[in-house]
């Protein structure tokens, strides 16, 4: 796995680790400069290769933040708290997905999957911190429940929710539709339009292309 400096965005460095197939998944590396703390954002997979990106980075990891529940974006959590010491952090209306991500694995792959360990959930929209500076949680439920974006100003991690001229899947449990165009909608409405958009899967695309597009197509 290739481990790809993104940008630098104020006092953040975006890092990224796509995981192996059939996911391809889209796992962030987030370092805090000042106070080099480090964020790994859903971690799908390939946890040696997160491990030695995470090295790479000579950051010290704080937290596993999840956007979403599903297998393809917390395959490794496990391994990463363990090697790491650091809990892993989701929206409280995720915690069933959590829970049901090896059976849903199970359907796709045929294997059972080891989800985290040391989960810790929080409610609403709180303001976190890493290295003690802001990240806003965006709640944009629709993909799942417990679907949240991480919004960190000049950037902004949008797992599944919305992709470059794409939305996430409503057909797996928990799944609405409704509230998925709701949720974009708002979203699009809340951050920055020079912000750049990081999806869980595929290419980036800044918010005022966003914007643009889902005016065609919302």
């Amino acid at each position: 796995m290739t481990h790809q400096h993104l940008g630098d965005f104020g006092d953040f460095s975006l890092s990224v680790v796509v995981t192996s197939p059939p996911w391809y998944e889209n796992c962030f590396l987030v370092l805090h400069k000042p106070s080099r703390a480090l964020a790994v954002v859903d971690p799908g997979g390939d946890g040696d290769s997160l491990l030695d990106a995470v090295k790479a980075l000579d950051g010290k990891a704080e937290v596993i933040l999840l956007t979403h529940g599903h297998p393809d974006h917390l395959g490794a959590a496990h391994q990463l708290e363990t090697a790491l010491g650091v809990p892993t952090r989701a929206h409280a209306d995720e915690a069933s997905v959590i829970a049901s991500s090896s059976e849903l694995n199970r359907e796709f792959t045929g294997q059972p999957q080891m989800g985290p360990a040391s989960l810790e959930t929080f409610d609403g929209e709180p303001t976190l911190t890493l290295g003690g500076a802001p990240l806003r949680v965006i709640h944009t439920p629709g993909h799942t429940p417990g679907g949240v974006c991480f919004d960190f100003g000049a950037f902004v991690l949008t797992g599944d929710t919305l992709f470059r001229n794409g939305v996430g899947r409503t057909d797996l449990p928990g799944g609405s539709e409704q509230q998925l165009w709701t949720s974009i909608t708002r979203l699009l409405g809340m951050v920055s339009e020079d912000a750049m958009l990081y999806s869980g899967h595929g290419p980036d695309w800044s918010a005022r292309d966003a914007r643009r597009w889902w005016r065609m197509v919302g």
